[in-house]
């Protein structure tokens, strides 16, 4: 009830904030009457000071209110036009009409374009980088331009925002329903010359889901007014252990009311895991290595239409789907040493598992503009359906002095089925006014996910059922949001707070162990912004934000998965979220140098452990709720061109944590630094630039995270690439991780045991790839986002 009166006072007071004004309304448009997108239109005083401003919209059109029984001057300008100026008197009608700009004079023959370094402009809520006509905007795609975007750290298909655990992306502020490997293929199509600005939002304001202590990338495209038939052709080579193929396409088509797309992504192969796990018992230490081939087989895509009922309200639907078979083989080697590190023992497991997962998504959205001042609304209704199928076979061996133990086989098989389903429905509703502009909206959905997991012994020449080991499990959850927000600029200061209120309720049901856990919470998430320009080289500005993680449903699952007969990895029903606040001050000087001050505190933080105990041989990887942290930090980027064909970006981040923690079977309390600095190089090899390298570094020093303490780790990558066919064809040639160096180790304590863990990834690899972009090149794509976001994300 109280949210809906408070939405209700908001809509009864807008009026208010709007009396005594009128609407200054026009049209501007070209000497051929075609209209002028994005020309700038000022109210100013009779000193020139101004007033108010807007720009015009795609079909040409402003409208702003001004304040009645006042003289003023309007002034509307666009590049490469005369401006045109008029002075408003008392009284005078405030309809300007259809207003034609004339072309300035063409008389130079000749005109010199030289490309800009990329500036950063800080706005209430976010950091804006700006790349048009830059270098990092030349021959590149999107992948290139985050890697040299401050605060952004791009680890081959790895996307993330330094001080954050997650991040998402969006392409024109709509959230892109892909992820991983599948989104980066996506943003390697994205021409960098076809992005205008990326938009990094380390405090995501109340509209936002306040799912994980996340970040949002909005990649800001350019805008054209001409119809569009194009898309592109892309493929890839890489080279690891092993090799790996993928191979994709997508077409968009716009004309009149009209906008379709649809592309489709494949792939093939495999990489390499090395795994290694070190258990120091007091009279015994565990050595396992362990080598995984983890197969890649895909198919992806995704389709829609959009359709323009009017002038101003639009709909459209779309669809996103994929299914893959990522099987794996594993070889896992246990050498059992003594207090003098000769060999007890050897466990040998060899093990398979054959999975198929699938899932399907459709979008149906709406979205109508109430009027020219931006205000709007927008419905979105989502069904996401997802399926997880696997089936584990494992066997191992005893050797004692070198010889077989036969007595001692043991072959053990999993079996698995998950399938979450979730709906949501979304209403957003844009609101600026003379006073203030607001955002409200709210957001329900619905999701049920079903676990079925068995285990199996080998008996009698035939796999019998475990019971003991087996489960089934349900899980529902119900989520209801309201959020609002308001945000104001007075002189040089730009305000903006928010509240976005969650309601949910979960329940989760073990039919074989006949245990119903459930639970109800209500939290308030709170948003403040504060940015101050008090001149053209410095921008400050404060943030803060309270973000909830709430545990993905197979942590949910209480079932125990094994890897062999002595370690096995359990999930946890009784999880609770855990809440993380946020604070950030930031400085940016002179469009380039961006410093920033952080700090975030964590309560209930869950985290994955293997318990071990000095009397059991048995390692149980388990979830569990018992973290605080308190983390604050310090990071800085700037961009430097040293000579005109090179140009470098550097960035660093220092950040101090300081745990504690309330399960007994672990330290106390930790503290320790981390410390991470990379910069990146871009060379032009002629002056068309149609020849590029790249030769980028990083370094993580020693550090810690939660209980654990990390080792360092760096990584050297090389890249050459060339554009050809009018820079429609781009050929790229990248060597990451040079040395094999991007690995680390992973040390903690448990119940007194010293564990050590590391692993490496196959990073070390040889990526060829081409992309080649056909069409007229004025894409104006209409890709809409999916509402649910956040449940399909905890689906993996």
């Amino acid at each position: 009830m109280s949210s809906k009166l408070s939405v209700s006072f908001l809509l009864f007071i807008l009026p208010l904030f709007t009396f005594s004004q009128k609407l200054l309304q026009g049209t501007v448009k070209d000497v051929q009457k075609e209209p002028i997108a994005f020309a700038n239109v000022l109210v100013l005083d009779h000193q020139g000071t101004l007033i108010t401003g807007t720009v015009t919209d795609e079909k040409g059109t402003f409208e702003l209110r001004v304040k009645d029984k006042t003289t003023f001057k309007v002034k509307i300008s666009f590049i490469g036009f005369v401006d045109w100026e008029k002075d408003i008197r008392e009284g005078a009608e405030f309809q300007l009409g259809t207003i034609l700009l004339k072309e300035a004079s063409n008389e130079l023959e000749t005109v010199v374009v030289t490309a800009k370094k990329p500036t950063i402009k800080r706005k209430v809520d976010r950091l804006v980088f700006s790349i048009e006509n830059s270098i990092v905007a030349s021959g590149g795609d999107a992948m290139d331009v985050l890697q040299k975007t401050p605060g952004v750290r791009v680890d081959g298909s790895s996307i993330g925002l330094i001080g954050k655990s997650a991040v998402r992306v969006l392409i024109n502020g709509r959230i892109s329903p892909l992820s991983g490997e599948d989104l980066a293929s996506y943003l390697r199509t994205l021409s960098s010359d076809e992005i205008t600005k990326i938009e990094v939002i380390t405090n995501p304001p109340a509209k936002y889901e306040a799912e994980g202590n996340s970040g949002l990338i909005n990649i800001v495209l350019k805008k054209v007014k001409r119809d569009y038939l194009g898309g592109n052709v892309h493929s890839t080579y890489r080279q690891a252990t092993y090799a790996s193929g993928f191979l994709g396409s997508g077409i968009t088509y716009q004309k009149d009311k009209l906008a379709l797309f649809a592309n489709v992504n494949s792939g093939l192969g495999a990489i390499e895991v090395n795994e290694t796990n070190k258990i120091y018992y007091a009279k015994q230490t565990w050595d396992t290595d362990t080598d995984i081939k983890y197969h890649t087989k895909f198919l992806s895509g995704r389709a829609g239409i959009d359709y323009d009922l009017g002038k101003n309200t639009t709909i459209g639907i779309q669809y996103l789907g994929a299914t893959s078979r990522p099987n794996n083989d594993e070889v896992t080697n246990t050498t059992l040493f003594n207090t003098s590190r000769a060999v007890d023992s050897l466990l040998a497991t060899t093990a398979a598992s054959a999975v198929k997962t699938y899932y399907h998504s459709m979008n149906a959205h709406f979205k109508a503009d109430l009027d020219t001042l931006g205000r709007n609304v927008s419905i979105d209704v989502d069904y996401f359906t997802y399926h997880n199928k696997q089936e584990r076979n494992n066997t191992t061996d005893t050797y004692k002095n070198g010889s077989l133990v036969s007595a001692a086989r043991n072959r053990f098989k999993n079996a698995s089925f998950q399938n979450p389903v979730s709906f949501t429905a979304r209403l957003d509703v844009a609101w600026p006014s003379s006073f203030a502009n607001y955002d409200f909206g709210t957001k329900i959905s619905h999701i049920k996910s079903n676990s079925d997991v068995k285990a199996f012994n080998f008996k009698n020449n035939a796999f019998v059922i475990d019971n003991n080991q087996s489960n089934i499990f349900e899980y529902r959850e119900n989520t209801q949001a309201v959020y609002a927000s308001a945000s104001k600029s007075i002189n040089k200061w730009d305000f903006k707070v928010g509240l976005r209120w969650e309601f949910t309720q979960t329940e989760g049901n073990s039919l074989t162990l006949n245990r119903i856990n459930k639970n109800h919470y209500n939290k308030v998430f709170p948003t403040a912004y504060i940015t101050h320009n008090p001149n053209d080289n410095h921008s400050l500005s404060l943030s803060y934000g309270k973000r909830i993680n709430r545990p993905s449903y197979g942590d949910l699952n209480p079932f125990r998965w094994y890897s062999n007969p002595f370690s096995y990895t359990e999930g946890n029903p009784f999880l609770q979220p855990s809440f993380t606040d946020n604070f950030e001050v930031s400085h940016t000087y002179k469009n380039n140098l961006n410093t920033s001050l952080y700090a975030s505190i964590t309560e209930n933080g869950q985290d994955q452990i293997t318990l071990t105990t000095p009397n059991s041989t048995i390692q149980a990887t388990v979830r569990r709720n018992f973290l605080e942290q308190y983390a604050f930090g310090v990071s800085q980027s700037y961009t430097l061109k040293p000579v005109n064909w090179m140009e470098s970006y550097i960035q660093y981040d220092l950040n101090y944590s300081k745990i504690s923690s309330q399960l007994p079977n672990t330290i106390n309390a930790q503290t320790g630094f981390n410390f991470y600095t990379g910069i990146d190089n871009s060379f032009q090899f002629n002056t068309d630039k149609t020849f590029l390298g790249e030769f980028n570094l990083w370094y993580s020093s020693p550090g810690v995270s939660g209980v654990d303490y990390i080792t360092e780790s760096y990584a050297v990558d090389l890249g050459l690439k060339g554009l050809f066919l009018n820079k429609d064809l781009q050929v790229k040639l990248v060597v990451s991780d040079v040395f094999k160096t991007n690995r680390n180790t992973i040390r903690s304590v448990i119940n007194g045991i010293r564990q050590e863990y590391s692993n490496y990834y196959d990073n070390r690899r040889l990526v060829l790839s081409a992309t080649y972009r056909f069409g007229n090149k004025k894409l104006r794509s209409k890709r809409k986002q999916f509402s649910n976001e956040e449940e399909r994300r905890r689906a993996n």
